[in-house]
């Protein structure tokens, strides 16, 4: 049974508090919940007043959970990505790729994908790998990967070696 809500409610608005709180919950019932409660029209209103604002300090405190709940998560994620990094380091610098555990299999191997891309002087780069946007020129990144990974050189660009990452499978 949830909590009392925060506001003092009548006997058929804190029935209706409890279904509101049920994710089951058909919103048709719940019309007819709010129909069948007979009442002064002040009465009614003020608890369903009282019903509203009893959902939205609820509201406000699953609002709250979500950002700590967010921010531990975020923090996790953090220490999951420098606990990897630590283990590809030490892995590269043994010279080991692959290390088989009996919870896995700890595996360091080059990121898919595209090689990155780095433009180093934008400056520099020929006139053939830029397009021409109202107010200025912008370098055509598609076209000038595709000539660098094609053996070109063009001068400003480079591309990067892949990085690495840790998997565990």
């Amino acid at each position: 049974m949830p909590a009392r809500p925060l506001y003092e409610l009548a006997a058929g608005f804190n029935a209706l508090f409890d279904l509101v709180l049920d994710e089951t919950m058909d919103l048709e019932l719940l019309e007819e919940g709010l129909q069948s409660i007979e009442c002064a029209l002040e009465e009614k209103c003020a608890g369903g007043i009282a019903l509203i604002k009893s959902l939205e300090a609820y509201a406000e405190a699953y609002r709250k959970e979500e950002k700590r709940f967010e921010a531990q998560r975020q923090i996790l994620e953090n220490r999951i990505k420098r606990i990897k990094e630590w283990y590809r380091q030490n892995l590269d610098a043994m010279g080991k790729s692959k290390v088989p555990t009996r919870y896995g299999v700890m595996s360091v191997q080059k990121n898919g994908g595209k090689q990155p891309l780095k433009i180093d002087d934008a400056a520099l780069i020929p006139e053939a790998y830029l397009v021409t946007v109202p107010a200025h020129k912008e370098v055509n990144r598609e076209a000038l990967y595709e000539a660098l990974s094609g053996g070109e050189e063009v001068p400003g660009a480079r591309l990067e070696p892949r990085g690495r990452s840790l998997r565990i499978k």
